[in-house]
C-alpha cells in the first residue's frame, strides 16, 4: 500500500524577489479582509481579542475554516490567513510555484502589510512547515511561534514512520475507504474532487474517529480543500530539513502535539523543541493530528500561557 499524506507533500525552491505589499496598513479588527502581496491577492479573517497571531492552515490546500479556534480567540486576536489557492485567495500561476519558500515569502509580505514588525505565527501541519521556513528565513521578524502538529523535517525516515502509523488503523471500519482516498489524491481535477478526497482522509487525523464521528459531524462540514495547492504539493516533493537553522530564533515558542498523532508524532515535536532555545512542549494525551478539535480546552490552555509572554 502506498500512502501519500496531503500534509506531507513537501515543497521547496527559490522564490522570486518580493514586491512591496499594499501601501497602507491592513485592518486587524474583527472582520473579513483582503490584501495583495507580490501581486498575489490574499484573503484573511480576524477574530478574537488580545495579542495578535497569524494563523496558517495546513494541507496544503485546506481552507482556513477547519482551523477555527473559538477558545483561543478568547485570549488572542487570530488572523486566519487564506494561503494562495484556497478560499478567496486565487491560485498561483503554476503548480511549481507552491514551494515552502514561496509560501513563507507570502506570509512575510502579509505580516508587513498588517503593519507588524515582529509577528506571532501559528502554523498547523504543512502550515507549520511554512512557519518554520519563514522563521528560519526571517528570525528577526519572529515575535512568537505556535507550532502545532508539525515537524522540522521530512525525509525517507519520517515517511516510513507515517506508513507504519497509518497501517496501525487497519482494523478500523473506515480504513479501506480512507486509504483509497489517498490513492485518489494524485488524480484530483476539481475542487469538488479535492473536497471529497480530504473528507474521506479525515478519519486518519483523529485519535479515535470511530467512536467520535457523530459528535464531529458538524466540524466535518468545515473541511474544504482546493485542487491547485494539492497539485502544487505533488509537483514539489523534495526532502526538507530546517532543524539546523532554528537556533537563530529567539522568541517565545510553543510546540503542541497529539500523543496519538502518527503524521507528526511526539518525536518530531521533540526535535523542534531541542532546536529552538526556550521552546515549550505541550502533549495532548487524547489527540491525534487535530487537538484543537479533539481537546479544545487543553489546547487553548497551552496557548493562553504563551499569550502571556507576547
Amino acid at each position: 500500500m502506498r500512502i501519500v499524506i496531503l500534509g506531507f507533500l513537501l515543497s521547496l525552491g527559490c522564490p522570486p524577489p518580493v514586491a512591496s505589499p499594499t501601501s497602507t496598513t491592513a485592518p486587524l479588527t474583527e472582520g473579513d479582509y483582503a490584501i495583495t502581496v507580490d501581486s498575489v491577492p490574499l484573503a484573511y479573517h480576524v477574530h478574537g481579542r488580545g495579542p495578535v497571531c497569524i494563523v496558517h492552515a495546513g494541507g496544503p490546500g485546506l481552507e482556513w475554516s477547519y482551523l477555527r479556534m473559538p477558545e483561543v480567540e478568547r485570549v488572542m486576536t487570530l488572523v486566519y490567513l487564506e494561503p494562495a489557492g484556497t478560499g478567496a485567495s486565487p491560485p498561483l500561476a503554476s503548480p511549481k510555484d507552491y514551494t515552502l519558500a514561496r509560501y513563507a515569502q507570502l506570509l512575510d509580505g502579509a505580516i508587513a502589510a498588517l503593519g507588524l514588525a515582529r509577528a506571532c505565527v501559528l502554523g498547523h501541519s504543512h502550515g507549520g512547515y511554512v512557519a518554520l521556513t519563514w522563521a528560519a528565513m526571517h528570525p528577526d521578524h519572529v515575535g512568537g511561534l505556535i507550532l502545532y502538529d508539525t515537524a522540522a523535517r521530512v525525509d525517507d525516515e519520517t515517511r516510513k514512520e507515517q506508513a507504519a502509523g497509518a497501517a496501525a488503523y487497519a482494523k478500523e471500519p473506515w480504513f479501506t475507504a480512507a486509504t483509497a482516498a489517498f490513492e485518489r489524491q494524485a488524480k484530483v481535477v476539481t475542487d469538488a474532487d479535492a473536497d471529497a478526497v480530504m473528507r474521506d482522509q479525515v478519519p486518519f487525523l483523529f485519535a479515535d474517529w470511530t467512536h467520535r464521528q457523530a459528535e464531529l459531524a458538524e466540524w466535518l462540514t468545515t473541511v474544504k480543500a482546493f485542487v491547485s495547492p494539492m497539485r502544487g504539493a505533488n509537483a514539489n516533493q523534495v526532502p526538507w530539513d530546517v532543524r539546523a537553522k532554528l537556533s537563530a530564533i529567539h522568541a517565545p515558542a510553543l510546540v503542541i502535539v497529539g500523543a496519538k498523532d502518527w503524521l507528526t508524532p511526539p518525536a518530531r515535536a521533540d526535535e523542534i523543541v531541542k532546536a529552538i532555545t526556550g521552546a515549550q512542549l505541550t502533549v495532548l494525551a487524547n489527540s491525534g493530528h487535530l487537538g484543537h478539535v479533539e481537546e479544545p480546552a487543553a489546547f487553548a490552555a497551552a496557548i493562553t500561557e504563551l499569550a502571556r509572554k507576547l
